[in-house]
């Protein structure tokens, strides 16, 4: 293989690894104005998240920032929130994710709605527990600049 990964190419392109998560949202996510708590949407946000990391570096990631979330619209029980992760950047160790959240009625065709974006933070690690190398995104690959835009 070659220096920057153990485990896979040395390079990828951010399509390589992009999750897209739905999960209807019900009562019990709600809180007591009948929307649903930010709490719930930033757990949705930090799952796809980490599962694009962990896509990207073939294995496993952790957490290290939530760099920015900003709340566009409320959400409530009975959509159906879909959450868009991309990887915007790769470093050494670690990678950023862009992240956009969508919101629209889940029985039904209708409008979707942009509710959230994020971006963070994640490196991967190894079994100890230590930092590891994670492939490089493709220089000047389109779909870097598409993803960017599909979760953001």
């Amino acid at each position: 293989m070659n220096s920057r990964t153990q485990t896979g190419p040395a390079h990828k392109a951010p399509a390589d690894s992009r999750v897209t998560l739905a999960h209807i949202m019900s009562e019990h996510d709600t809180n007591l104005y009948g929307t649903v708590h930010g709490g719930v949407v930033m757990k949705l946000v930090d799952d796809a998240a980490a599962a694009a990391a962990g896509r990207h570096s073939n294995g496993p990631a952790v957490t290290v920032s939530v760099d920015s979330m900003a709340f566009l619209r409320p959400v409530r029980a009975g959509q159906l929130l879909t959450v868009h992760a991309a990887l915007d950047r790769a470093g050494r160790t670690s990678m950023g994710i862009a992240v956009r959240v969508t919101a629209e009625p889940w029985n039904t065709s209708g409008r979707v709605i942009d509710v959230a974006t994020a971006h963070l933070t994640f490196v991967a690690i190894d079994s100890a527990g230590s930092p590891r190398a994670v492939p490089a995104l493709r220089d000047g690959d389109p779909s870097a600049d598409e993803a960017g835009r599909a979760a953001t």
